[in-house]
């Protein structure tokens, strides 16, 4: 699930709410995770988990995918719930059943095991652990936090697994900090005094319980109980568990502050709902404290409850705070918003030749499958540790730099939809892609750091025949009469200004069309929102080589409406891969008089 390899543990919440308790909060920014990041999924085919990754198009929200099967060095046991190691090397599959955690290497297929035994905090000698304490609660959703706990949850209630219980015989003193379940090594387990258990080479981890404080509680039952009463009012202290999946989102670490971590549940109740958990850990007492509000469903008018599908089987956070559900018996998987928008349903069908991983039944469907994620942020790998994550410095400083203005702010890409000229593959987002200068430009999440340099490195290609990419502005803007909309095409030794259109297209045949969004300002991107029939896209003018700065207020009565959303479409250029966008800026130019 989490870097975030993401799921969902299905809630009910006590009563129906149609008051977005998550909108009343103060709202907070989320920002968007670039696009390198893999998406998984876990299935039961004859009688095994098998993993699938998702080949899908996450820069375009496109409307189908494939699944490829991951190849695992030996069989998984059916029965499992998966999430991802903080490190997003290692899908963690947990099979409460067996008392045992199967990490599978993404990359390798290696398969290690973990032995999950219940937490003694009186503790206990090798023995009397071995032969009695196998945890075997009934556990449907798991996820890891942002202190790097593996989270998991059912039925049989809430545990935080810890990688050390000492030497069996005290209390683990530093408990609380052992979190790294994914390296852990139990070198004691092979000494002499423990050789008759036979258990050298295995590793223990430890199922921490968390009861809940005061008035706050989570009932759970049986799949299928209808638990809503419409009459009562939306309780932030009662909710129930059905099974399902969880998700944590995005923390403040993992953000640069703009966004606090919560605890995302789906319900399987009727048309599925969704709640948030703002959940405090007190290890000392070993409770959770928590407060939840509704985010969407279990509402008739809300877009999500309407949706007619299956019951969610699995849940991965994805793009800017979306989330992939996945449905029982189903070809296809959904793609929300936190708002319950449907952005895209995605049709997926297995690449196998041979015929023999169809999912269970014989049939390319999802059958009480659970998903998982990496994740990446937006991080500028190529500055040193402690350096700014959104800028590099470089010799057209002096004339591209804004920040010192009032209101400055970067857009973020939010969808990235090239034209043909962009022959590099837009969806191969790895690693050394992400950093290379001759390949960066076919990653959309480039335009989210602006490069000073006089030949940048991180850009994007727009692939001219009408490419274009919708970016987002954190805070609303108020066009007042010295709004300026920035936008730079990477300078390739030209020039870092030009006097005129003609001379700039001249001198490097590439420009777009930059349009604002007047008046509306969604949080989030939905399906058609760059249709500029539907919505009031006004054009600001064409961009082309280098600084390109845009006077907003005398632009079309602009004066005085509010926008956060940009749209640049390659309209003229005539290179190979079209507009290479840089970077996009707003500010105020200080009144100096």
């Amino acid at each position: 699930m989490r870097k975030l390899s993401s799921l969902f543990f299905i809630v009910i919440l006590a009563t129906s709410c149609t008051v977005n308790d998550f909108e009343s909060e103060q709202e907070v920014m989320l920002k968007r995770m670039p696009f390198n990041e893999r998406v998984f999924f876990l299935n039961s085919v004859s009688g095994e988990s098998r993993i699938y990754e998702l080949d899908y198009d996450f820069q375009g929200l496109g409307s189908e995918a494939v699944l490829n099967r991951l190849e695992t060095e030996r069989k998984i046991p059916n029965g499992g719930h998966m999430t991802m190691s903080p490190d997003n090397e290692w899908l963690t599959v947990v099979v409460a059943k067996l008392g045992k955690i199967f990490l599978v290497n993404v990359n390798s297929g290696e398969v290690k095991t973990l032995m999950l035994y219940n937490y003694n905090p009186d503790g206990m000698y090798y023995d009397e652990h071995y032969e009695n304490r196998r945890f075997e609660g009934a556990i449907t959703q798991v996820d890891v936090d942002e202190q790097g706990f593996l989270f998991i949850a059912g039925k049989s209630g809430f545990f935080k697994v810890v990688s050390d219980n000492g030497d069996g015989k005290a209390d683990p003193s530093n408990v609380n900090v052992g979190a790294d379940i994914w390296s852990d090594v139990d070198a004691s387990l092979c000494s002499s005094d423990n050789a008759h258990l036979g258990a050298c080479g295995e590793v223990w981890v430890h199922a921490v319980p968390f009861t809940f404080s005061g008035d706050a509680y989570v009932e759970s039952t049986e799949d299928g109980e209808d638990y809503f009463d419409d009459t009562e009012e939306f309780n932030p202290k009662r909710v129930k568990f059905l099974g399902g999946d969880i998700l944590f989102t995005q923390n403040g670490t993992e953000t640069d502050g703009f966004e606090a971590q919560r605890l995302i549940s789906f319900s399987q109740w009727k048309n599925n709902t969704a709640i948030a958990l703002d959940l405090t850990w007190d290890w000392a007492n070993k409770e959770i404290s928590f407060t939840a509000s509704q985010i969407f469903g279990g509402d008739k008018t809300n877009d999500f409850a309407k949706q007619q599908t299956e019951r969610v089987t699995g849940a991965a956070l994805t793009g800017d705070n979306f989330v992939f559900t996945s449905h029982h018996k189903k070809d296809y998987i959904n793609l929300w918003n936190l708002h319950g928008d449907l952005i895209t349903k995605v049709h997926f069908t297995i690449n196998d030749p041979s015929q023999n991983n169809k999912f269970k039944n014989g049939k390319t469907i999802h059958h009480w499958g659970d998903m998982a994620s990496t994740q990446s942020f937006d991080k500028n790998s190529m500055n040193p540790s402690g350096s700014s994550t959104k800028e590099i410095a470089g010799q057209y400083s002096p004339n591209w730099d804004n920040t010192g203005e009032l209101i400055h702010q970067y857009a973020e890409i939010k969808l990235y939809r090239p034209g043909s000229g962009m022959d590099a593959d837009p969806n191969n987002m790895s690693e050394e892609e992400y950093n290379e200068a001759s390949e960066s430009r076919s990653n959309a999440a480039n335009a989210d750091i602006a490069d000073y340099s006089k030949n940048g490195s991180k850009f994007v290609s727009l692939g001219k025949e009408q490419g274009y990419v919708l970016m987002r502005f954190q805070d609303e803007v108020l066009i007042q009469n010295r709004t300026t909309l920035q936008v730079v095409e990477t300078s390739w030794n030209k020039q870092p200004e030009y006097d005129t259109y003609k001379s700039a297209f001249a001198d490097y045949p590439e420009a777009a069309d930059v349009y604002v969004l007047r008046n509306e300002t969604p949080r989030y991107y939905t399906s058609g929102l760059e249709n500029t029939k539907s919505h009031d896209w006004v054009y600001v003018g064409t961009a082309n080589i280098a600084n390109n700065l845009f006077d907003l207020a005398s632009v079309d009565d602009l004066e005085g409406s509010n926008f956060q959303w940009v749209m640049i479409i390659d309209s003229k250029s005539t290179t190979p891969d079209g507009y290479d966008l840089n970077f996009v800026s707003v500010y105020d130019e200080l009144d100096i008089q």
